[in-house]
């Protein structure tokens, strides 16, 4: 679960913790797949590879944070850190919780569908920089009411998204995807254990409530 923010926290440091718990487990993730071949390796029973996952993320990231980046550059900015709670509408909140791990699974986007393999120094340099650029991103924010500015979503141009939403959907999206790939990596290392991946690929972000 997603840490609880501090009493006088601003709006983004909740999600800055967020962000920096899921570094950690990425390169705890990458110590258990040091080369090519196990970072490619497939379930025996289907589903997608540990490159795979973060290889989707990289996409949807790239995607996904472009638009929140855009409606960042256009926002108004207060003259000192906003701590206003973040807040998004009822659906908002349910698309988020629908998000993060052990929930329903989707199918993922054509835009957002990974390659069969990939290096993996290359799959892993572009995540690891995407959590810099967010990480960035959320640091020069801090002087804007991320309730307030909105992005339309690349997947259904039709919604509209409140920032403080969109960044918490990506956080609890890259939860799902490397939770994803640590239990591939999990079942493949322990003996006895059934290697069928039951996840599918999902289609992420398509529908997201208009702002309420």
């Amino acid at each position: 679960m997603p840490p609880t923010d501090t009493v006088n926290a601003t709006q983004t440091s909740g999600l800055l913790e967020q962000l920096e718990a899921i570094r950690r487990r990425t390169e705890a993730l990458l110590a258990r797949v040091p080369d090519d071949g196990a970072f490619n390796r497939q379930p025996d029973g289907g589903g997608w590879s540990v490159g795979q996952c973060l290889d989707h993320l990289n996409q949807m990231n790239r995607l996904y944070f472009g638009a929140i980046r855009g409606a960042l550059s256009r926002a108004e900015r207060s003259r000192a850190p906003v701590t206003a709670p973040l807040s998004s509408s009822w659906f908002g909140n349910w698309f988020v919780a629908s998000m993060e791990p052990g929930t329903r699974k989707f199918r993922a986007p054509r835009k957002a569908v990974p390659r069969s393999s990939a290096a993996r120094a290359e799959v892993t340099a572009e995540f690891l920089r995407g959590l810099d650029e967010i990480e960035a991103a959320l640091k020069d924010a801090a002087a804007i009411d991320l309730n307030r500015p909105t992005f339309a979503s690349p997947f259904f141009r039709l919604s509209r998204v409140r920032a403080g939403t969109g960044f918490r959907v990506l956080l609890a999206h890259m939860r799902r995807h490397l939770q994803q790939a640590e239990h591939v990596v999990n079942r493949r290392q322990v003996p006895g254990r059934p290697t069928a991946e039951a996840q599918r690929p999902h289609r992420l972000l398509a529908l997201l409530s208009a702002r309420r």
